[in-house]
């Protein structure tokens, strides 16, 4: 059956959209992982819980079963690699409302990537990456997740990022959980970024203990 003109367009269209945030993700991996590759992990003492987040049934961990679906109808040895999030040009009062998360799978068979875009009312979108990744990523455990987005986020708030934020209204806060070494535990990053003058603040939540870290 042939498409229609209308129909075309609207195809085109929608994976013009979906190419456009799997871009925008990557850049925002990218840019966290340079950034905490240059930082070394600070204990500091727990702080007072200054900040606490209005409750949310809109989380990373509450998306991951309609991401997990798409993933596996592409394939059926796909698992979770990462997950992240962004809160754009936010603030004290705006930052952990609910957002769209990207996860990223890999299937060993195939030897691809496999990203999967999960929006607040959950609307899906899956894509494919071109090149095959013979290295393959550490694989993030999800039976041992257990410190979800908002949690992970609280932390960061009340370690300094709460008064970094105040202080720069306005920027992006990106959060994303992965592995980085094989075996290891499940790690979200957490890095305030102000694209003025590039100053940055940064805390790691481990995703089964809770332990926070401020990275400097």
């Amino acid at each position: 059956m042939r498409l229609t003109r209308r129909e075309i367009i609207i195809l085109v269209s929608l994976w013009v959209v979906v190419g456009g945030l799997i871009v925008a993700a990557v850049i925002m991996l990218q840019r966290m992982q340079s950034v905490s590759e240059t930082s070394a992990p600070v204990d500091i003492p727990t702080p007072l819980a200054t900040y606490t987040l209005p409750p949310s049934d809109v989380t990373a961990r509450s998306l991951y079963p309609l991401a997990e679906e798409k993933a596996k109808g592409w394939r059926e040895d796909a698992q979770l690699v990462s997950c992240s999030g962004t809160w754009t040009q936010t603030a004290l009062n705006l930052v952990g409302r609910p957002v769209q998360w990207t996860y990223r799978f890999y299937s060993a068979q195939a030897k691809t990537l496999y990203f999967v875009t999960v929006t607040p009312d959950g609307r899906v979108a899956g894509t494919q990456h071109l090149r095959q990744v013979y290295q393959p990523p550490p694989i993030l455990p999800v039976e041992i997740w257990e410190v979800d987005s908002p949690a992970a986020l609280t932390n960061w708030l009340n370690y300094g990022g709460g008064q970094f934020l105040g202080n720069n209204p306005g920027i992006d806060v990106i959060a994303q959980l992965s592995v980085r070494t094989a075996g290891a535990d499940p790690e979200w990053t957490i890095v305030g970024f102000n694209n003025k003058n590039e100053e940055f603040f940064t805390a790691t939540v481990n995703a089964v203990t809770a332990q926070t870290s401020v990275l400097r």
